[in-house]
């Protein structure tokens, strides 16, 4: 292997790395390729409702996790600051336990408390802010944690770390508050109006605050827990909206993609209340022909990244590559990434497209009966028509990995993903 090959693997490499991206970075704003159409821009979207909207509002993002939620969300943050909002971005992989249900008072805390986290920002309040809620909410549990319970300390730091990483610091909280929701709910808004006016006081009584929280979508449970996480969130968005929604404020939350199946009941549980539905890009017609507008922005996207032709022999090679991803991003960055390793390997060009496509279709593997015979419906109708009530956690859980992709044209439409649907329709 000559070194020019092996720097440009390295380089090329990298720039596929499976990361969001930070559009305020020269650097990634370099590698970054809309793939929506510009009438559709959900960024646009997402800033005008908050522009349009009163003092406050909620919009629902749910979408499928790698798929560019949080590179998107880059954009919107960028976009109200030029707009002469004060945002803060909260990604909560930072904060909670993403294997485990999520309940109500978890949720408060995190979300006060990383909001606090965030104040330190001197485009929003510097260290002139109020005291952190980690130790309004020390105070607000008392004797109930022991110094034993965290890791740390039984103070601020020590409830933050231990929520996110200690169950049992998780019950003992969760008892704590037990019936003290109402309470709990107080205290999470009069600190938050505690911000507002020291914001105000600040920046002038027109300041408008944004709050984008990320990463909500992230949490899912271990083997047969997929479940009880799932009716978790349902249960936090349903049952505690109302809990949820900070006074004076524009919120903008990522979710599971499978809360799209609910959209219109889940905009009206929030005051100005709306849901985006982020699809996979749509490589795919309905009717089962290449999109050739997407795969030109796909192909796009790659270039940025590198010069996929020392990889590829012809760009029909990348074509099927991007059919194959059926318009997943992450699939398809990783199967360029495969054939960066096969190159490596002395695999001759002509050869590396069916070893990758073997490559990432073991990702869906294995298939059992009962799955297959509810991917069967789903791919012959490219629809969810034919699923049964007592079918849903199986889409729950496809849509969850994957394995069923989510499109938009006109409205929205399902179909299984391209690396598995033919076996599931020989099956």
């Amino acid at each position: 292997m000559t070194d020019d090959l092996r720097s440009f693997q390295r380089a090329f490499f990298r720039a596929l790395r499976d990361r969001p991206l930070d559009v305020t970075d020269p650097k990634d704003a370099l590698l970054y390729e809309p793939l929506h159409d510009p009438i559709e821009d959900p960024v646009v979207r997402l800033h005008n409702t908050i522009d349009f909207s009163a003092e406050e509002s909620v919009q629902i993002v749910a979408g499928f996790r790698g798929t560019g939620k949080t590179t998107e969300f880059s954009r919107l943050e960028r976009r109200l600051w030029k707009s002469d909002y004060l945002v803060v971005r909260v990604d909560l992989d930072e904060y909670l336990d993403l294997h485990s249900p999520v309940h109500v008072t978890d949720f408060l805390l995190v979300l006060s408390g990383a909001i606090s986290d965030r104040l330190a920002d001197e485009r929003l309040l510097g260290q002139e802010g109020p005291p952190s809620f980690w130790e309004r909410a020390a105070r607000l549990l008392g004797g109930s944690l022991e110094v034993s319970d965290v890791s740390a300390s039984a103070g601020p730091v020590g409830l933050k770390v231990g929520i996110k990483v200690d169950r049992t610091v998780r019950e003992k909280v969760r008892t704590a508050l037990s019936g003290q929701l109402p309470r709990l709910v107080h205290e999470v808004r009069t600190h938050h109006e505690e911000i507002l006016a020291q914001l105000r006081a600040k920046w002038g009584e027109d300041a408008r605050l944004v709050v984008i929280v990320d990463s909500l979508e992230h949490i899912r449970g271990h083997m047969g827990r997929s479940t009880e996480v799932f009716r978790s969130m349902q249960e936090l968005l349903f049952g505690h909206a109302r809990h949820l929604q900070l006074p004076g404020t524009h919120m903008v939350l990522s979710v599971p993609a499978s809360l799209a199946l609910q959209a219109d009941n889940l905009a009206a549980q929030f005051v100005n209340g709306a849901v985006q539905s982020w699809s996979s890009c749509r490589v795919l017609q309905r009717e089962g022909g290449p999109d050739p507008v997407t795969i030109e922005r796909l192909v796009h996207l790659v270039e940025r990244r590198g010069d996929w032709r020392r990889l590829l022999p012809e760009r029909e090679h990348l074509e099927r590559l991007c059919l194959a991803s059926g318009g997943y991003l992450r699939d398809l960055l990783n199967m360029l990434v495969e054939a960066i390793h096969l190159a490596g390997a002395g695999v001759p060009p002509e050869d590396r497209v069916e070893r990758v496509l073997a490559v990432q279709s073991r990702a869906y593997q294995p298939l059992y009966a009962d799955e297959i015979e509810v991917l069967q419906k789903i791919a012959e109708r490219r629809s969810l028509a034919g699923v049964t009530i007592e079918e849903r956690d199986y889409v729950v859980r496809f849509l969850d990995s994957h394995m069923v992709l989510c499109y938009l044209d006109d409205d929205f439409w399902y179909d299984v993903h391209p690396l598995v649907r033919e076996r599931v329709l020989q099956a």
